[in-house]
């Protein structure tokens, strides 16, 4: 992203870095993006769902249902989604938040929404959720909010049922993140010296460069 002179960057781009650093340094640099492939659009779709969900009850100081009976507070209204730091004349950060909570003494509490194929219940959190909370509280701090110092996970599981016809059953497991905005900065840092370094090596586990590598040597060839 490009956006008055400056290039911002994102937890997208700074999570390809910890994947691929050479993926990384192409997307920033030469604008060569990693192939998309086949995606399903349905994690999208559900976003939307959820998003309407939460606005209907942005103007009644009450939180939603399937989150009121654990979380306390009311949304943030208005609502604001996208977030922006200078990080200086050349680089800045951004983030889109998907909601917000106000919890008692005005502190911010950032709320990413989860949709996921696989138990809530039953698997820890991935670090680039970890992330993605920290760059978060990051974020609202440095646009002068209080925060409470941590965020929230909401995730959305389609559980089992044989009675799909009375209802599509959802499991909503919520997870709390202590929130490291302290190494946000770092991050930041780090992904600058690699955009303004020389083109670095792939990772040994990027399918995309892995896949490049193997099969450069066969377009020169009349098969």
């Amino acid at each position: 992203m490009s956006k008055d002179g400056r290039i911002w960057l994102s937890h997208t781009n700074i999570e390809l870095l910890e994947r691929c650093p050479r993926c990384f340094w192409l997307a920033i640099n030469k604008k060569i993006k990693q192939p998309e492939g086949i995606q399903s659009r349905l994690a999208s779709r559900f976003d939307k769902v959820l998003k309407h969900y939460f606005n209907q009850y942005r103007n009644q100081d009450a939180l939603p249902p399937l989150i009121s009976s654990e979380l306390s507070g009311k949304l943030q209204n208005p609502f604001q989604e996208t977030y922006f730091y200078q990080h200086n004349n050349k680089y800045g950060f951004y983030g889109k938040l998907d909601e917000c909570l106000v919890e008692k003494g005005d502190l911010y509490t950032p709320i990413d929404f989860k949709t996921t194929s696989s138990d809530p219940r039953e698997k820890d959190i991935l670090g680039a959720y970890q992330h993605q909370i920290d760059e978060y509280v990051f974020l609202l701090q440095k646009n002068k909010l209080n925060t409470s110092g941590y965020g929230y996970l909401i995730f959305f599981y389609p559980d089992m049922s044989d009675a799909v016809h009375e209802g599509f059953p959802m499991v909503v497991k919520i997870h709390k993140v202590e929130a490291k905005p302290e190494e946000v900065e770092g991050r930041i840092n780090r992904a600058i010296s690699f955009i303004e370094g020389d083109i670095p090596e792939s990772s040994p586990n990027c399918p995309f460069c892995s896949w490049m590598n193997t099969a450069k040597s066969y377009y020169d060839l009349d098969l």
